[in-house]
């Protein structure tokens, strides 16, 4: 008889069961199968709790009771309990000594968390304690220990001796990994997840490099371990050669503390500090630093970041971000931000799919030596709504959208005119926009825009009353795609484009402190608000029309081309009367952008705007492929010399970025920006990087030259050394590999 048995006897009556079992199979070769109520069955390294009630089983080729009294199961011995599973030779059950003795070779495993390779084992029934002999443990597919012995007592806390412990591959070619710690004894506590190594050498290829007499270790299915973390080290030309060493503190599942102190060869102390809470509807952070140097002697300098983000009730978000500094230059000296301003803000938002509403409070600061902080707009108030409505089952159709807003700002100054003006605004919008397909398969939208502002400024005399300010817009647009497919199987579209657009606004002035004149491309050509700001929207009649082909090739090939411009019954007179407007002429700049792209990652574009002259007013053109090893992107951007944006002479740039990935695991990249009219580099920069299963290495240098708008030369490199498989640190797939 073949098959399984389902007995529920205790362990008590395990063997006499077992030995009526097998008297009747004693006969048959063929392998059997018993289930034994063994006891709780557990996974060294693991909770016992909520397993002591779950029935095991156990699979042999033989099971028989010897002439002692013992239950022995031989020949592909499986046992498991849940998720839980030994396989083993041999295992022979002694009642009278209440314990297992297990000839391998042995594995025992629980889930993916942890595997147990042994020689021999003498455990307990429930095998929660007892001996390993020539034991190999390994933690979350990560960390592995080999061990001459390891002992488990009932408490869950392991002892492994003569350990040597790494999450590098053990070759059969290069049996000595990259890493490792070899240790007198490593103690494991399954409830802190904690690895306590006693008298630990640590070597890397072989070779000894440091000795510590007790060192801990977090678990790898540890995320948040007290302790040291990897040291940070740069070397930078204002800075000297600087050290620093972080270090961890939780505090319990929902607040930590990250506390850096620094040192440098150029005198030097920082200390770092970041500090996160998390709620069940958000969290809160908090970065910064502190520090004395000799940049500016004798002062404490530092920053500050604070982000925060909550859920409320109804779907509303509360988010807050600050960061502020001590100087103007501290922020650019330790290499935390290229922001030239600093800024604030408080929103209260809820989004959902019809509807968008928003409150926030800002408030910002310049860190540029030219700016005079007192007459920026350095405080504002916003707030709006807006709405999506459905018109589709009304003889109307299309959609309408309603906006209500309202805004306000102030500056610090004083001063009569634009250097201390204040402004407060409230506006109401509706739109609506339909599109229907004509025959002949035209693609017809219309749209009609109604606005109303209402604006009161302060210091400033120019403005003594308030202002109300009416603005109406229609638009008609007309689409008529052509699409063909030729006998290679390439599929092509053709579709001119042509938007008819009238805009109407009373006479009242206002000031424009919220407007540029944005620059002609792709995304913009073809809307109906192309100016991001409310002081000065578009007006006058339009004619917005282009030409567009695009292109899909089955052998992965992909290309669009776009040529087009604006026309204008006047020039368009919202902005300084005094430039030239790019946009506010009656004929713009020719638009013509190209892209083309292959599936195996290579692509181009290219963008140009010509004048009514045929000069060129700007060019840019980007290259880039990325393959399995290496990738390559370059970009050239040339801009002439132009009054608009203050710009004397010409801008012509070059940067290109290169990185190659080897098949030892190690990457090299490569950049830079340079200046090609004054034929100088403004950035260089470069890496060196390596990556394998279980260690992560990176070198990185960059320079920054003298331009005309950077003052000071600096130069900055930084390391850091990463042991993967540590800490929740998982290893990488690429890297070194065992090969026969």
């Amino acid at each position: 008889m073949a098959g399984m048995t389902q007995l529920t006897r205790t362990r008590n009556e395990a063997a006499s069961a077992v030995a009526r079992v097998f008297a009747r199979l004693r006969t048959r070769a063929r392998p059997i199968a018993v289930a034994l109520s063994l006891g709780a069955l557990v996974a060294l390294g693991q909770p016992t709790q909520g397993l002591a009630q779950v029935p095991a089983t156990l699979m042999a080729d033989l099971v028989y009771v010897d002439g002692a009294g013992r239950l022995v199961a031989s020949g592909s011995v499986e046992v498991w309990q849940g998720s839980l599973r030994l396989t083993a030779q041999r295992v022979i059950f002694d009642q009278r000594q209440d314990f297992l003795i297990v000839d391998g070779p042995i594995t025992i495993t629980n889930g993916p968390d942890v595997v147990i390779l042994a020689d021999s084992a003498q455990l307990s029934p429930g095998l929660q304690a007892g001996l390993i002999t020539s034991a190999r443990v390994v933690l979350d597919q990560q960390l592995q220990m080999t061990a001459a012995s390891m002992e488990r007592d009932q408490n869950g806390i392991s002892q492994l001796n003569s350990v040597v412990a790494s999450s590098c591959p053990v070759c059969a070619a290069d049996p000595t990994p990259l890493w490792e710690i070899r240790a007198e004894s490593v103690t494991h506590n399954e409830a802190t997840d904690q690895l306590h190594f006693r008298r630990a050498q640590f070597r890397f290829a072989g070779v000894p490099i440091f000795y510590l007499p007790r060192m801990r270790l977090p678990g790898p299915r540890l995320d948040r371990s007290r302790g040291v973390l990897r040291p940070e080290v740069n070397l930078d030309t204002d800075l000297g050669l600087s050290v620093g060493l972080p270090y961890f503190m939780p505090f319990g599942e929902t607040q930590d503390l990250t506390l850096t102190p620094t040192v440098s060869s150029e005198q030097m102390v920082s200390l770092g500090f970041r500090w996160r809470m998390a709620r069940p509807n958000g969290g809160v952070e908090v970065v910064g630093q502190v520090s004395r140097d000799r940049i500016i002697p004798g002062d404490y300098r530092g920053y500050m970041y604070v982000r925060a983000l909550f859920g409320l009730a109804n779907d509303f978000r509360l988010s807050a971000n600050l960061l502020t500094a001590s100087d103007r230059s501290y922020l650019e000296t330790y290499d935390i931000t290229d922001d030239s301003r600093l800024s604030a803000d408080v929103t209260l938002e809820r989004v959902s799919r019809d509807q968008m509403i928003r409150a926030r409070a800002l408030a910002f600061y310049s860190l540029r030596a030219a700016d005079n902080n007192a007459e920026f707009p350095n405080a504002a108030l916003q707030g709006e709504l807006d709405q999506r409505i459905g018109l589709d089952h009304t003889p109307v159709g299309g959609e309408l959208r309603f906006q209500l807003g309202a805004n306000a700002y102030r500056r610090a100054s004083s001063v009569d005119g634009v250097q201390g003006r204040d402004l407060s605004r409230a506006h109401i919008q509706l739109t609506w926009r339909r599109s229907a397909v004509l025959a002949g398969g035209i693609l017809a939208t219309g749209a009609l825009d109604g606005r109303v502002d209402h604006v009161r400024v302060g210091d400033d005399s120019a403005y003594p009353t308030p202002v109300n300010r009416q603005a109406v817009q229609a638009m008609v647009e007309f689409r008529w795609p052509w699409a063909a497919t030729t006998d290679s199987g390439a599929r092509h579209v053709i579709e001119p484009i042509v938007q008819l657009v009238e805009s109407r606004r009373n006479a009242a002035a206002l000031p424009n402190d919220d407007h540029t004149m944005p620059e002609l491309d792709e995304g913009n050509l073809f809307t109906l608000t192309r100016y991001s700001g409310e002081d000065a929207p578009d007006n006058g009649s339009r004619v917005n029309a282009g030409f567009r082909w695009t292109r899909y090739d089955p052998a992965g090939w992909s290309s669009e081309a776009l040529v087009g411009r604006i026309w204008r019954r006047a020039p368009f007179t919202g902005f300084d009367p005094l430039h030239v407007q790019p946009l506010g002429r009656e004929a713009s700049d020719w638009l013509l952008a190209g892209r083309l792209s292959h599936q195996d990652g290579y692509s181009a574009s290219l963008r140009l705007l010509l004048d009514p002259n045929s000069d060129l007013s700007r060019a840019e053109t980007n290259l880039a492929w990325s393959g399995r090893s290496n990738t390559v992107s370059t970009r050239y951007l040339y801009m002439p010399a132009t009054s608009f944006e203050d710009r004397a002479t010409p801008l012509s740039e070059w940067s290109l970025d290169v990185s190659h990935r080897f098949a030892s695991g190690w990457s090299s990249s490569v950049g830079w920006e340079y200046d090609v009219e004054q034929q100088l580099f403004a950035t260089a920069r470069a890496g060196l990087e390596f990556r394998n299963e279980c260690l992560a290495f990176d070198l990185s240098f960059a320079r920054h030259f003298v331009t005309s708008t950077n003052p000071t030369t600096s130069t900055r490199f930084s390391m850091s050394v990463d042991l993967l498989g540590i800490g929740g640190r998982a290893p990488t797939i690429n890297g070194r590999s065992c090969r026969a």
